[in-house]
């Protein structure tokens, strides 16, 4: 294999050269695909402009591709970011020398490549581990900490590919490589200015294999998941510094119905709308929080064996206040982002239908750009729910429940056989 990859690299050199050319080649992660270019001169009155756009030189490749065959050249600028496209007639595409025209490069879009073996142009490499290039980071969304390392950007071509999804955020990144619906995902390949992370199965191993990469440095990072485990809760008995005591309120409440899969239960809860809470004290903080359902099921929890009211919640803070009964003078003030709920009765919610189903599983809606938590039901015939409406030539449960998500606005469950 290596002679094979020597040989590719030589003949790519001597090929380049006898055509008096400057091939380069790109990979393009909102493609997943290494596309090959080289310069060429536009002569404007040959050419027909397709578009103008401001992007990365990445991008700029890309939008092109995903034009063709009606975009085969590209002028940009570097420096102002600035991407115009153009076509210009098969026949006429005599490769003339590397020529920058003022801060624009002129380039000749050839053809991209899936198979990083199938580039009529790369470097072969041999790839090293980098010292100190271990790092952790925690994903709130999963409530998971995360060993990971980086390893060399040519070690990306040697996993299977899983899934692109779009996203800036590099926690939300791990997120989707280790929700359940991605059980095989170890692996990321990242790029926080395109905005995409590509899921990968990688050996578990961490050989390096080397090989052929692209010419040009990509902004993709390849990032190997080591490890992830759980967060865990950070409990302090102490009161919240930040509620402020009150001596006055103005107390409006909203009832609503939350459903508990841990106890097979559907609980009242009242959703206070003012921001002062008579005859509560706040006596546990539960930090990391992420949902507000789980914040409720911990004060179910607490009943089995203490005393609970209710819960005070800030989504942007994870944070979960354990409230309990005060006396006449106790007053709370809400901070802007919590949420103040009581926890009245709770009744079991179709135990028996619900006896054989499985815990809930989180699942990936990349279009949403959403981590949900989905609860299957074994069996189909259910008590309590009626048909709202029928979708029709949907394919996956994913497609389903997306369509679901836009026709309504209150979401309650989808049944989708196949």
């Amino acid at each position: 294999m290596l002679k094979q990859w020597s040989l590719l690299a030589i003949i790519c050199f001597i090929k380049c050269n006898l055509v008096n050319c400057s091939w380069m080649s790109l990979y393009i992660p909102k493609l997943d695909a290494t596309c090959v270019l080289s310069a060429k001169a536009i002569i404007h009155d040959d050419v027909l402009h397709i578009k103008q756009v401001h992007c990365t030189i990445e991008s700029c490749v890309a939008t092109c591709f995903g034009l063709s065959p009606f975009c085969n050249l590209i002028k940009y600028s570097p420096f102002a970011k600035l991407c115009n496209l153009y076509y210009e007639n098969a026949t006429h595409h005599d490769l003339q020398p590397n020529e920058q025209i003022g801060q624009s490069m002129h380039l000749l879009l050839h053809s991209c490549h899936q198979d990083i073996t199938d580039i009529p142009v790369g470097i072969l490499v041999q790839s090293k581990y980098q010292r100190n290039n271990a790092a952790k980071i925690h994903t709130p969304s999963i409530h998971k900490n995360c060993d990971f390392c980086r390893l060399p950007f040519v070690e990306n071509f040697h996993a299977q590919r899983i899934q692109l999804i779009a996203t800036s955020s590099l926690k939300r990144c791990f997120a989707f490589c280790e929700a359940p619906t991605h059980t095989s995902c170890n692996s990321v390949l990242f790029s926080a200015q395109e905005g995409t992370c590509l899921l990968l199965s990688r050996a578990r191993n961490l050989t390096l294999f080397g090989g052929i990469m692209p010419t040009l440095q990509s902004s993709a990072l390849f990032f190997i998941i080591l490890r992830c485990y759980n967060d865990g809760m950070l409990i302090s008995i102490v009161k919240d510094i930040r509620m402020l005591p009150l001596k006055h309120s103005n107390h409006i409440t909203t009832e609503a119905k939350v459903s508990l899969f841990q106890f097979k239960e559907i609980c009242t809860v009242q959703h206070s709308l003012s921001t002062v809470i008579p005859w509560i004290n706040l006596v546990q903080l539960y930090a990391n929080i992420s949902f507000l359902n789980d914040c409720i099921s911990i004060c179910r929890f607490i009943r089995n064996f203490g005393l609970c009211e209710g819960i005070a919640y800030s989504k942007e803070s994870k944070a979960c206040l354990i409230a309990v009964l005060g006396n006449n003078d106790d007053e709370v003030y809400l901070n802007e982002g919590y949420h103040f709920l009581t926890l009245n009765d709770c009744s079991k919610d179709r135990e028996n239908e619900r006896a054989d189903n499985d815990p809930p599983e989180l699942h990936v809606f990349p279009i949403l750009d959403e981590v949900c938590q989905l609860e299957f039901y074994k069996p189909l015939f259910l008590t309590g729910w009626s048909v709202i409406t029928e979708i029709q030539s949907t394919t996956t449960l994913q497609n389903a429940y997306q369509t679901v998500q836009k026709l309504c606005e209150q979401r309650t469950a989808v049944l989708f056989t196949s």
